[in-house]
């Protein structure tokens, strides 16, 4: 299989999936040289970044949130209803109120926050990254932000970022290496939003490479469940109950790996 059918696995659209198809094909030297060189690497990079851009629709930040929404997201920079209600609907007036003063931005007043809102496949954020990034990949982002929004831009951005930032002592790819979709999701994220989706996005676009077989975490708990082993809460995260009722079927069956998945689908 190909990173195109991989990208296809997890876009929106087939003109979502075309564009960042072809963006990836005109840089694939540079992702590889990034980062970008194994299947599980690359599993994880399209994965996410699938998720992040709403399959690879979205490459400008949506800020154009309603005064509900800015209490309930930004209710540290909306204090108050009538607060909220002045900035409701105005993107550009969010993102340097949000961004002000934050990242290497300059003050609500300087523009900044906007100028250097979230852009591309996994949404490069505030003017010290523009500046780091576009440095590590020979572009002026500082200088020109709207390029992080440009397809191929927005790869190696991504690539870059997910080869370089860490947590517990590794990278995001190298927390890939060991498919470990949550540590990923955390480097990224700093938390789990959206873990589920994040994981079966990145399980698809590694089918689609044709690497590991063994479904995302919440497909195997439905399986186990469906063939009457519990699993506990089906939420996607591997838990203690989710390990024990796997290694009761692995015991049960007498397989391990993809092996018992097919087993365990084969029952549902």
């Amino acid at each position: 299989m190909s990173v195109e059918a991989a990208i296809a696995a997890v876009a929106a659209s087939n003109n979502a999936a075309a564009t960042a198809a072809n963006a990836w094909k005109a840089h694939a030297e540079k992702l590889e040289a990034l980062g970008a060189n194994s299947p599980l690497r690359l599993a994880a990079i399209i994965g996410q970044c699938g998720h992040e851009s709403g399959g690879f629709l979205h490459r400008f930040e949506n800020l154009n949130y309603s005064q509900a929404s800015l209490r309930r997201v930004f209710k540290k920079y909306f204090k108050t209803d009538a607060e909220a209600a002045a900035f409701a609907r105005k993107p550009e007036k969010i993102a340097n109120r949000v961004y002000g003063n934050r990242m290497g931005n300059g003050s609500e007043g300087s523009g900044d926050g906007w100028r250097y809102r979230g852009r591309g496949y996994i949404q490069l954020t505030g003017k010290s990254n523009y500046t780091s990034f576009g440095a590590a990949i020979g572009e002026d982002l500082v200088g020109n932000p709207d390029r992080a929004a440009d397809p191929g831009i927005a790869w190696m951005v991504a690539v870059r970022y997910m080869a370089s930032r860490k947590r517990s002592g590794k990278t995001c790819l190298q927390w890939a290496d060991e498919s470990d979709d949550r540590m990923v999701t955390l480097v990224i994220n700093g938390g789990t939003h959206g873990l589920v989706d994040r994981e079966l996005r990145t399980a698809k676009a590694l089918a689609a490479l044709g690497g590991s077989k063994i479904p995302p975490v919440i497909e195997q708990q439905r399986a186990l469940l469906a063939a009457g082993f519990n699993p506990g809460p089906i939420d996607g995260l591997m838990g203690s109950k989710t390990k024990a009722a796997i290694d009761a079927a692995a015991k049960k069956f007498g397989l391990k790996g993809a092996d018992l998945w097919e087993k365990l689908e084969s029952l549902a």
